[in-house]
């Protein structure tokens, strides 16, 4: 008798727990993004790539994600917070690389110079907000290799970059 009851229990445990792990936002198959980013066919360093998405949940905007590029220009983003990967869908790419002057350290937080509003984009301005950027990418659950972006010359924009909610 113990060991129904026991037994009666463990399942409605393991029930339990796998109606948990099937439910709510941790639900379904992530994507991870990789890619590269290059100016004129160079290798962009230092670059912030953002994805923004253009889906809405539950009446308010999707979620930005990004990542800086190495010294090859290339990207990943694969983790976020506590999330292996982000949504899958579509997304408006923004690219941007940050200077403040050369007084500053480069292990500099640029969150603090984009924060302050001292933050000047040394990219073309075709690239640095969502009402210019022409860039955009779908993903596909799973990984997503060669998302590459290729950025066309133009003049920085040299103006102080504000942040975009």
């Amino acid at each position: 008798m113990f060991a129904r009851i026991w037994l009666a229990r463990a399942a409605g445990f393991v029930a339990l727990a796998v109606a948990i792990g099937c439910s709510g936002k941790g639900s379904g198959i992530l994507a991870t993004v990789s890619g590269r980013v290059t100016q004129d066919g160079a290798p962009l360093d230092g670059a912030r790539v953002t994805f923004y998405s253009t889906t809405e949940v539950e009446g308010k905007p999707g979620g930005s994600y990004g990542a800086l590029t190495d010294s090859n220009g290339k990207y990943l983003i694969a983790t976020v917070g506590k999330e292996l990967g982000i949504p899958p869908g579509m997304y408006k790419v923004t690219v941007t690389k940050l200077s403040g002057g050369s007084n500053l350290p480069p292990d500099f937080d640029r969150g603090q110079l984009e924060a302050a509003g001292s933050a000047v984009n040394l990219l073309p301005k075709d690239y640095e907000s969502l009402a210019n950027t022409k860039l955009s990418a779908t993903l596909q659950s799973g990984k997503n290799e060669n998302v590459d972006f290729e950025l066309k010359g133009g003049k920085a924009s040299g103006g102080v970059l504000i942040k975009v909610p």
